[in-house]
């Protein structure tokens, strides 16, 4: 049974999609980079962190490319001004609500997002300082996952990727606004939930709230052993 072939046009260029693909999707395939904060192509898309909008024409505002599906002869622009403002605005907001935007990359796979968002729309403004939300959990002594929350920005990734990917359900969110956190059942340590400790959380951060603790001691161990060489052979 053949599939439907239909076409638009993103950023004057025409290109062909299968009916079902949103926007973000048909972007990706063809190599057009639309930021986003809250996508993962392995998760049901749900527009919450907004980076993704962009400009629909005969359709009165920006929409979110990532739940907005392709249409036939639709003409889509990625960027223009007023996009590209309200990006940056968006990313101050979440920047001032982040106190580390810098953090080691073996914290996990995509724990570099936010930091290379931020820098590419010079976000680092301080326009929008004020209260933080997330609470780290350093007293979750568990060998595996590093909770600092205090970098949490709320995308919900780690608590899509627990629910629908692994189907563990191990983490959740409690409370609201700037009180939001990411926590387990009754809020106990990750070894007295349903983690089972895969890690598919920390790999699909975007801020590094969640890290890699293996590969940090891993890390560290490494760089000690080295120091200890490099004196051994200067003795």
């Amino acid at each position: 049974m053949s599939v439907r072939q239909s076409t638009l046009t993103l950023d004057g260029e025409r290109h062909t999609f299968t009916e079902g693909e949103t926007i973000y999707e048909v972007a990706a395939r063809v190599g057009k980079t639309i930021p986003s904060l809250c996508y993962d192509p392995r998760l049901e898309a749900f527009g919450g962190c907004r980076l993704c909008v962009v400009r629909v024409k005969a359709l009165r505002g920006p929409v979110a490319s990532c739940t907005t599906k392709a249409v036939n002869e639709m003409v889509v622009e990625t960027q223009d001004e007023e996009i590209e403002a309200l990006r940056k605005t968006l990313l101050e907001m979440v920047a001032s609500e982040n106190p580390r935007i810098d953090v080691d990359p073996l914290r996990g796979y995509a724990s570099q997002e936010l930091t290379t968002l931020v820098d590419r729309y010079d976000a680092r403004t301080g326009r929008f300082a004020g209260a933080n939300s997330g609470h780290s959990k350093t007293d979750d002594a568990n060998p595996f996952i590093l909770r600092d929350y205090d970098l949490c920005i709320s995308c919900y990734r780690c608590v899509r990727v627990c629910a629908e990917q692994e189907g563990d359900y191990a983490i959740s969110v409690m409370n609201r606004g700037f009180h939001t956190q990411i926590t387990t059942e009754f809020d106990n340590p990750l070894k007295e939930s349903a983690c089972t400790f895969c890690g598919q959380c920390v790999q699909t951060c975007p801020t590094g709230a969640l890290g890699d603790r293996k590969a940090m001691r891993f890390a560290t161990e490494d760089d000690g052993q080295q120091t200890a060489d490099r004196r051994v052979s200067t003795q």
